[in-house]
């Protein structure tokens, strides 16, 4: 196992196919900034000055530019609660980074500051995830690459996936380079699902390989889905990236599913991947659920909906 650290081996099932960065907490939203006091009631035209015309109508004139002004504040639009161009990228990564796992649920909002930076993102990214000299650092680099969903991520996610020696990192970096769907990523990907040392990897990256396509990764899925020796944390995961690439060649292993399992989540899955394939041979089975009266409401619903899917 890698150097990632004890406290992130609870989360090795989360590293395979059906992560999103933020599973396991709620990413929260930023407060909205309190509402501006209200501005203060404009002084009567001359009030203060002496009777002088002039003055008069100078006061006057203030009181109107002062309304212009607020009415032009109003109409503005609200400044982003993020000023991505002030962010320094490198600072907001380290803060990152020094929150370890809890660092996931930013990942997003980065991977979108990187993107709207451009080049220069990618490259202290890149260099974070190749050179950095903790796992976590190297970890975390990798999950704000993947998130960024660019292709310009496809090489630095490559190498680390070849290279780095922990086998955290590698899983996250054949995660993102799974989720990306980039034609680019075929070549790293298929290189570790053959010879990666580490079980979750091969996994993943097979699970890229269906996404894109190619029978050999689907095959793999499905055999390490039905494999007794794959623990049943790894099997929910592995299923819900079957559900996820929704193959007509995985039809009969959701439809079997639907008679051989009582579990909401086991069938929900097979529901919606039958729905997604719209598979007409799953449809007796999917009326029979959703008249089910020992099933979970969720379950009938779902059943339901799927059985006009089928039928198109």
């Amino acid at each position: 196992m890698g150097k990632v650290g004890a406290s992130m081996n609870r989360f090795l099932p989360g590293l395979l196919l059906g992560l999103t960065l933020g599973a396991g907490g709620v990413l929260l939203a930023r407060p909205a900034p309190p509402p501006p006091p209200p501005a203060p009631a404009p002084a009567p035209p001359g009030a203060g000055l002496d009777g002088d015309g002039e003055k008069r109508e100078l006061a006057a004139r203030v009181v109107e530019l002062q309304a212009e002004l607020r009415a032009a504040r109003a109409a503005a639009p609200a400044a982003p609660a993020h000023a991505e161009e002030a962010v320094d990228l490198a600072a907001r990564f380290d803060a990152l980074v020094e929150k370890g796992l809890a660092g996931l649920q930013e990942a997003p909002a980065l991977a979108g500051i990187a993107k709207k930076k451009g080049q220069e993102a990618f490259e202290l990214l890149a260099a974070r995830l190749l050179r950095g000299k903790s796992s976590q650092e190297r970890f975390l680099a990798a999950a704000v690459l993947g998130a960024t969903q660019d292709p310009a991520a496809v090489g630095a996610l490559a190498e680390a996936l070849a290279k780095d020696p922990d086998d955290l990192v590698r899983r996250m970096a054949s995660h993102a380079l799974a989720t990306m769907k980039q034609e680019a990523a075929e070549t790293p990907l298929r290189a570790a699902m053959a010879a990666d040392a580490d079980w979750g990897v091969r996994v993943n990256s097979a699970y890229g390989l269906a996404k894109l396509g190619h029978a050999d990764g689907l095959r793999m899925l499905e055999g390490a889905y039905t494999s007794p020796d794959t623990p049943a944390e790894y099997r929910v995961a592995i299923l819900g990236g079957l559900a996820d690439v929704a193959s007509p060649q995985s039809a009969p292993l959701f439809r079997r599913m639907l008679s051989d399992t009582q579990d909401p989540t086991y069938l929900f899955m097979a529901i919606s991947a039958l729905a997604k394939m719209k598979d007409a041979g799953a449809r007796a089975d999917l009326e029979r659920l959703a008249a089910a009266a020992d099933v979970p409401p969720s379950i009938r619903e779902a059943a339901q909906k799927a059985v006009s899917e089928v039928s198109k």
